[in-house]
């Protein structure tokens, strides 16, 4: 064999050899994700709305593909400590964070180790619904009318429970109190189901939450005053809005959604928004969101990110309003 066909069999390989390794780093090779469980990070304890909704996707996205999902509840202040674990978690596409819109209140109330603007890349948007207003039995207001001239009578006696500093309970409830002008005071916990069982208890006046956190608990069968979407919920026609029965101009929904670190990998982002996608579209889950009072609603991650920046706006002016920013 000549040296130039020795040079050129050298060559024929080198290049085969860097063909094969751009066809590895190929988008084609890396839709192989994932290649180990993908973790579905909610910064709040069992039981509330964003654990039983996540817990849903995930078997349903595990069942879909085949792959390993898993939850992993990291509760505390309101969201932030499970938020800013992802936030600062490698952006490798094997850990997600599953949140409501807690993660603009939280970030309206309280200095995060983040910044809820640029700290995440969104994913996709799950499942919205309005929250109910619920009172304890034995609540001397019958109606909203009635609750919100007893908390203008008995300036911040009214009690109510949160899942944390600036979780969307609490804020959906300061929103209300500034629109009404009353004032009330709220009793923070780590997660919207022990806030509920102190509803249970009496030792709580009311709460302003979600049906997908009441839903076969005691607190399902506690007065609902009223939802706070812009018309009534289909499964309730006798219970009004929070706008009928008092004329506030009053319309407050929570989002439930994806979030990824900043520069998750693409691949992992795109391949689980089509996942959340077909998983959120199929009768079953949407007859599981219908019975937990929510509805699917995806979205692209661009509509995502551009819902949390607007509500990012709109909490940090309610915050401000109410006078409950904490540094």
């Amino acid at each position: 064999m000549s040296k130039r066909e020795a040079l050129k069999i050298l060559s024929c390989l080198a290049l085969s050899g860097a063909a094969a390794t751009l066809a590895a780093a190929s988008p084609a090779a890396a839709a192989q994700w994932p290649e180990r469980p993908v973790r579905l990070v909610v910064p709040f304890a069992p039981g509330g709305s964003n654990d039983v909704i996540a817990r849903k996707l995930a078997d349903s996205i595990s069942k879909s593909t085949g792959r390993t999902f898993v939850i992993e509840n990291k509760a505390g202040a309101g969201g932030v400590v499970g938020s800013g674990y992802v936030a600062s978690s490698a952006p490798d596409g094997y850990t997600f964070l599953f949140i409501s819109g807690s993660l603009a209140t939280s970030a309206a109330v309280q200095k995060t180790p983040y910044d809820a603007r640029t700290a995440f890349d969104a994913v996709s948007q799950v499942a919205s619904a309005p929250f109910v207003v619920i009172t304890r039995e034995g609540f001397p207001a019958k109606d909203m009318r009635g609750l919100l001239e007893y908390a203008r009578n008995n300036p911040g006696m009214i009690n109510f429970g949160s899942a944390g500093l600036g979780d969307s309970s609490q804020m959906a409830t300061e929103l209300l109190a500034n629109k009404a002008g009353v004032k009330m005071q709220t009793v923070g916990y780590k997660g919207i189901s022990p806030a509920q069982m102190d509803l249970v208890a009496g030792r709580l006046d009311m709460i302003i939450t979600t049906m997908a956190s009441i839903r076969g608990t005691p607190t399902d069968k506690l007065p609902k005053l009223a939802f706070t979407g812009a018309q009534r919920e289909p499964d309730f026609p006798d219970i009004p809005t929070v706008k009928e029965a008092t004329g506030l101009d009053y319309d407050v929904n929570v989002w439930w959604g994806v979030f990824g670190p900043k520069g998750v990998d693409p691949v992992a982002r795109d391949t689980l928004n089509a996942e959340i996608r077909k998983a959120i579209s199929t009768e079953e889950f949407a007859a599981f969101l219908e019975a937990v009072g929510a509805r699917p609603q995806p979205s692209s991650p661009e509509a995502l990110q551009k819902l949390l920046e607007s509500d990012l706006d709109q909490w940090t002016e309610t915050a401000k309003a109410a006078g409950i920013r904490v540094e």
